[in-house]
């Protein structure tokens, strides 16, 4: 998926995912290809309720069927189906670099904050009536702000490994 196709999630997408079987059959197929048969063992439901799941998503374009050659019919997940579930790599990346370079910027700020020269004593911590309070609070902000964003990021990829 290393083209920059787009892929629109209309009306009628939304409603083929509002099924929970379907969105489960999806999820099956992430792992590898398979056949009705499977996944109505699987799934534990009849293979005639599989077939009608599988043809409303053949007709949406989230999968795909492909012929083996002799009577098996397997399904896969097309590429409009695999971009539902592996959204762009690069927006994820963007978010990291963004949110380090926040992070550092913040922490520049909170040092500079303390390492001003001053002509008057000041207090260890700002006050209101401080020119750099602003700055302080700015700063202060987006490290807290930068640190929540990038432990949720991690925390969503380790589970995102654990799982596959």
């Amino acid at each position: 998926m290393d083209d920059q196709t787009e892929y629109i999630i209309d009306k009628s997408t939304i409603d083929i995912l509002s099924s929970d079987t379907r969105v489960t059959i999806l999820t099956s197929l992430r792992e590898r290809k398979k056949t009705n048969a499977e996944l109505s063992k699987e799934l534990s439901l009849k293979p005639s309720t599989i077939h009608h799941h599988l043809e409303r998503l053949k007709e949406s374009g989230l999968i795909e069927s492909k012929e083996d050659g002799r009577k098996w019919v397997y399904y896969d997940l097309s590429p409009f189906g695999k971009a539902i579930f592996n959204p762009d790599k690069k927006m994820t990346l963007s978010i990291i670099i963004s949110s380090i370079l926040t992070f550092i910027t913040g922490l520049a700020a909170f040092y500079t904050y303390f390492t001003l020269p001053r002509l008057d004593s000041r207090p260890l911590f700002p006050v209101f009536d401080d020119p750099f309070f602003l700055m302080f609070i700015v700063a202060i902000v987006s490290l807290f702000g930068q640190i929540i964003i990038i432990l949720l990021i991690v925390r969503r990829n380790n589970t995102r490994i654990k799982r596959e």
